[in-house]
């Protein structure tokens, strides 16, 4: 079955999802830099949807789900974002980065 476009809101969503790598002993230490990044920096650009930061099973790594209006508004924060104070620290954990552009959004039932 295709995706609705009545449940489409912003039918040019980009998407921006990108992986980290951890070991043991720098696990903890991501995630406090990496929640630091987004809740204080990244979250405030003009354009920014929403985003989720989620836990590798292994405990080996995250993976960042990021929402943004459009590509445009993308390269706009990640210009601002070469000079970001955190940006040393969060490319120890071998930061690898993709790019999509979204063509359908699939809803799950509303729960009251």
């Amino acid at each position: 079955m295709r995706g609705s476009p009545q449940g489409w809101r912003r039918a040019m969503d980009f998407i921006v999802v990108v992986t980290f790598e951890t070991t043991p002993d720098n696990h903890g230490e991501a995630l406090q830099v990496l929640d630091e990044y987004i809740d204080n920096f990244l979250k405030i650009q003009p354009g920014f949807i929403d985003s989720r930061l989620n836990e590798r099973e292994d405990r080996g790594g995250y993976l960042h789900f990021a929402r943004w209006r459009n590509e445009a508004d993308f390269r706009a924060f990640a210009e601002k974002a070469k000079n970001h104070t955190l940006l040393p620290k969060i490319r120890q954990f071998d930061a690898s980065a993709t790019f999509y552009q979204a063509v359908r959004h699939y809803s799950g039932p509303t729960v009251d």
